[in-house]
């Protein structure tokens, strides 16, 4: 079990936490931390005023968030007291992909995983997928959202 103390920044977390952009989605919006901000999440979210000791397990645990990692051009989502995802945490990447990507100029080609960037985090192992990039998820849910005419149309075309 991850612990708070874990999820606070450590001295070797510094550099690695400098070179990425955190974000989370949050009452339906999209929030980006400042950038080269050593901070972590929980401290991101301590410092907003967003959460407290007595409810911080609980909105970890419902918030999901993430980064955009420029060294790997990927994008991570994930939730909880660790670095976890479920079918909610793959639907809101594959929603929220295309609005990141203008609110921290990224291009198409941007990959998209759910997890964390390193399989081992702290000594815990975490399962890690990738969904594709910005451009192949954002076009799999506009298919999925119209009325199957986007799907009409592609089979016209093949």
């Amino acid at each position: 079990m991850v612990t708070m103390d874990e999820l606070r920044t450590q001295s070797g977390d510094v550099d690695f936490h400098r070179g990425r952009r955190m974000f989370c989605i949050r009452n339906g919006k999209l929030t980006v931390a400042p950038e080269g901000t050593a901070m972590s999440h929980l401290e991101w979210f301590e410092a907003e005023g967003w959460i407290t000791k007595d409810n911080a397990r609980e909105f970890m645990d419902s918030t999901i968030r993430g980064i955009f990692l420029p060294a790997r051009h990927a994008l991570f989502f994930y939730k909880g007291m660790g670095f976890f995802f479920d079918t909610a945490v793959v639907k809101e990447a594959s929603r929220w992909a295309e609005e990141l990507m203008s609110a921290l100029a990224l291009d198409r080609h941007v990959e998209i995983y759910v997890g964390p960037p390193d399989a081992v985090i702290h000594g815990t192992q975490y399962r890690q997928e990738r969904l594709g990039t910005i451009e192949s998820v954002t076009n799999e849910v506009r298919t999925t959202q119209s009325s199957g005419r986007a799907s009409r149309v592609a089979e016209r075309e093949n």
